[in-house]
């Protein structure tokens, strides 16, 4: 038996005085000692 699922992930944040943007690291996949497979990956990044 298989599970398929997806999933959407927005991070919006919103600070009270200036702050320095740095870099994220955002990791969404299985750990890699599982034995999960990723059918498809997408991952945009905000036009702003």
């Amino acid at each position: 038996m298989s599970i398929k699922a997806a999933v959407y992930h927005l991070t919006h944040y919103r600070y009270d005085r200036p702050v320095y943007l740095q870099p994220q690291i955002i990791r969404l996949q299985p750990a890699s000692h599982s034995k999960t497979k990723v059918l498809s990956l997408f991952l945009a990044r905000d036009p702003d």
